[in-house]
This record gives structure tokens, C-alpha cells and sequence, in this order.
């Protein structure tokens, strides 16, 4: 599952804080309080300080339980916490508040997908359209719910109605790109990728993936430019750092391939399949077959569905001489992305 950072996306309209209750059980005079400790909750959160929005939030329930608006927020907060039970209560309490907002619902739809509650998660999503057809984010989070389902035809369709609802959204057409990938059609790919980056010039993953497209195109010299422009705005960031060196070990620059994986380790990487996954690759040119066997174990073990990651292990696999090994690699990527021209390729050599 891919995993789903969520931001704030409220705005302060100047709107007074609903509540079916609020009229009657909050004071007038009460109310702009309420508005204000939301504004500044609000702020908080925008600002990282987790603690301060928190304590906002709950000061505002405190007076008024069934605040909608605070209680979405508190929601919100508890998602970015890690704490999805939380979470949960405070989007099913808003929206019980108020059932036919398509905003608390998104949310609540958001959750039950980075939870792995799919079918859950579909329906809600399908009540948010029921609401507004015309919600792009509704569009674009029930395209990753199809595509979790291996349904990526459907994921596209959707991702491309979510597309001309909101045309300057980057993140849409990342995922047009990465989709259109995976089913592959490598042209349309780079298309979107590029317009992504187009629309965000600063979007690291961007340039992560169109150095993955560039590779499936064959096209090296391309990719590794990609990946240091990515590297240009965020040298700390460890899955480009790791593809770069995954690129540099295909092309020979072996000594440069080891500075960057260098780099990567003393960053953390080893929590990453994908770095573990091109260490594993270089390990494998050196012959240190045990060593080359634990890293790419490792990496399957901390991403086992990343289409990188499962490459790179049937090709190691197959270097080794493990075709047991190396077809349940190629049964799991046939299951994960089976139009994928990079595994469509495998099964016909």
C-alpha cells in the first residue's frame, strides 16, 4: 500500500464553527472564541507544532462536543500522529454530527485506504461522489483504492476525471504517469511525469519516477540526470539517492555507484528496500553471494511490493542460479504489475 501523507487542506472562509448543537449549547458571545482557537489550531498544525494545534482542538470540544469542524481536525492531527484508532473516532463523531459532508467522509475514506480497509474504504468513497461528483481528491483517492486492487485500468479512468476536475494539480498527474507505467504505456508515462514536474518543479518523487521511466525506456544517460536534479533539491533524500546508484551500477561507474550507497547507509537506508535493494545489486558484481542474499531478503522484507525492489531480486535470483527463488519473484510481480513492459519483458526472454 502506498503509504498517504495527509495535510491540512482547510481554509478559515470566515464561516462560523458548525455544530447541529451549536446554536443552543454555545453561548454567542462564545462562538468567535471558538472560530479563533480554531484559526490558531489551525496554524499550529500548518507549522508542525502538533502539541500546541492538539490542545487547541480539544479546548474548543471541551465547550462544544460536537463540533464538526474541530472534531475532522482533531482527526486529521491523530492520522499525522500515527494514531489511526484515534483518528477514526473523532472523523465517525464529525460525521455523525454532520453525515452528508463530503469532506469528513474523504477523510474517513483516506484513513480506512492507508488502513488497508479497502472495501470499506471504496464505499465511502463512493458515498463522498454521491454527494459531489465533482470532488477531484474524492476521484483521486478512490483511483489508488482501484489501483490497490490491481484494477488499474479503472484507476486511470478515474485518475484522468479527477485530472480535468483540477488540471494544475501535480500530484494527479505523478500518479497518471506512474499508472500509465505500470500498464504499460511508457510514452504516456513520461508525458505526465514531465507535467508533473512541470507543475511542481520541486516534487523530489517526481523526478524519482521519471528516472524510472526513463529507465524502462532504456534511456540511462537520461535517468541518471533526472535523478541528480532530484538530488539538487533534497541531497537527503534516500530512495532518489539509492536509484541513482541502482543507474550508475548499470552503467559501469561502479566507484561512483559505492560513494552514493555510502551515503545512502549512513543515511538510514538500511530501512529501505530500495537502498537495500541496490546494495544487494552492487554486492552481487563483488561475488559476496551471502552478503548479497541477506541484503536483497532485507529489501523484499521492508518493500516486498515495490516493482524496484522484486526487479532488482529476480535478477539477482537469476544471477545466483534460484529459479525457485526467481519465479516467486516473477509470480509476485506478475500479480503486482503484470502489463508492466519491465516484467512483460522478463516473461518473454
Amino acid at each position: 500500500m502506498v503509504q498517504i501523507r495527509i495535510w491540512v487542506l482547510y481554509q478559515i472562509d470566515g464561516a462560523q464553527t458548525k455544530s447541529l448543537d451549536s446554536e443552543a449549547a454555545v453561548a454567542e458571545n462564545e462562538v468567535d472564541e471558538l472560530n479563533k482557537l480554531i484559526t490558531d489550531g489551525l496554524s499550529f498544525h500548518d507549522s508542525g507544532n502538533v502539541e500546541a494545534a492538539r490542545d487547541c482542538y480539544l479546548r474548543v470540544l471541551e465547550h462544544d462536543p460536537r463540533n464538526s469542524k474541530a472534531l475532522d481536525l482533531a482527526g486529521l492531527l491523530c492520522m499525522q500522529c500515527g494514531e489511526p484508532d484515534a483518528a477514526k473516532e473523532f472523523y465517525n463523531s464529525a460525521i455523525e454530527v454532520e453525515p452528508d459532508n463530503p469532506r469528513f467522509l474523504l477523510h474517513l475514506g483516506i484513513l480506512l485506504l492507508e488502513q488497508d480497509e479497502l472495501v470499506e474504504s471504496e464505499s465511502v468513497m463512493r458515498q463522498v461522489l454521491e454527494l459531489d461528483a465533482d470532488y477531484a481528491d474524492a476521484r483521486f483517492y478512490l483511483a489508488l483504492n482501484m489501483r490497490a486492487t490491481n484494477r488499474r485500468e479503472e484507476s486511470k479512468e478515474m485518475l484522468e476525471l479527477a485530472c480535468t476536475l483540477d488540471r494544475e494539480n501535480s500530484n494527479f498527474h505523478k500518479w497518471l504517469g506512474l499508472i500509465s507505467m505500470e500498464t504499460g504505456d511508457l510514452v504516456t508515462a513520461l508525458e505526465y511525469t514531465k507535467t508533473a514536474l512541470e507543475l511542481d518543479a520541486d516534487d523530489v518523487t517526481a523526478y524519482v519516477q521519471l528516472g524510472g521511466v526513463l529507465c524502462a525506456l532504456e534511456d540511462l544517460v537520461l535517468a541518471e540526470k533526472a535523478l541528480r536534479a532530484g538530488l539538487d533539491i533534497n541531497p537527503e533524500d534516500i530512495r532518489c539517492r539509492a536509484e541513482l546508484a541502482a543507474v550508475l551500477i548499470e552503467t559501469d561507474q561502479f566507484e561512483a555507484a559505492k560513494k552514493e550507497l555510502d551515503t545512502v547507509m549512513s543515511k538510514g537506508g538500511r530501512e529501505h528496500g530500495n537502498a537495500l535493494s541496490s546494495l544487494a545489486l552492487f554486492e552481487s558484481l563483488k561475488g559476496d553471494e551471502k552478503k548479497t542474499l541477506d541484503l536483497i531478503e532485507d529489501a523484499m522484507e521492508a518493500d516486498g511490493k515495490s516493482i524496484d525492489v522484486l526487479l532488482r531480486a529476480y535478477k539477482i535470483f537469476t544471477k545466483l542460479g534460484d529459479p525457485k527463488k526467481a519465479n516467486r519473484v516473477l509470480d509476485a510481480l506478475q500479480d503486482i504489475a503484470p502489463d508492466d513492459p519491465r516484467v512483460m519483458g522478463l516473461l518473454l526472454a
